[in-house]
């Protein structure tokens, strides 16, 4: 059995098929690497700001490489209060031209102070084209956990909350 299969695989090597699946095979991959997939959501009409509280009560006990027990379960715990949030997120859809031109530009005016995280469009293309890092939150996993409705949002530390904007570019907030 093992020899057939080894036989075929010599077979598609050496009459090119082997190749051309290969190159199917990196054609795809580069292009769910460009377009992972993502989530739809409306543009912003409205400024709203909501608030999400990271707090967590740890269900069971948090123990150290020797068993020591570093946190008991029942603890409440704040992250924030080890893990500060050093840069905003930026969330908007860059298959929306004008979302991409105005999320583009509120980059440029705050270098390094946000984090820039599309939930629709081309990673690939637009990292190249803009020349930074830009993120994926694939699936909405991140915009449903802070809840959010509409892009652009941009989330920010405030106290020991996540203070979440959904802004419409243009006006006083964008």
């Amino acid at each position: 059995m093992l020899e057939g299969f080894y036989s075929k695989l010599r077979e598609a090597e050496a009459n090119g098929k082997m190749a051309e699946v290969e190159e199917q095979m990196k054609e795809r991959f580069i292009a769910h690497a460009n377009r992972p997939k993502g989530v739809v959501l409306p543009r912003t009409q409205k400024h709203r700001v909501h608030y999400f509280d990271p707090t967590i009560v740890l269900s069971q006990d948090i123990v150290d490489h020797e068993g020591n027990v570093l946190w008991p379960a029942g603890t409440t715990v704040n992250p924030l209060d080890y893990v500060p949030m050093t840069q905003q997120w930026l969330f908007f859809d860059g298959d929306d031209p004008e979302q991409a031109a105005w999320a583009h530009d509120y980059l440029k005016r705050y270098p390094n102070q946000v984090r820039p995280i599309l939930i629709q469009g081309a990673v690939l293309e637009l990292t190249e084209a803009w020349q930074i890092r830009l993120y994926f939150d694939q699936h909405g996993k991140y915009v449903e956990k802070f809840g959010i409705k509409t892009v652009p949002s941009l989330i920010s530390q405030e106290g020991k909350k996540l203070r979440i904007d959904e802004i419409v570019p243009g006006d006083n907030h964008g």
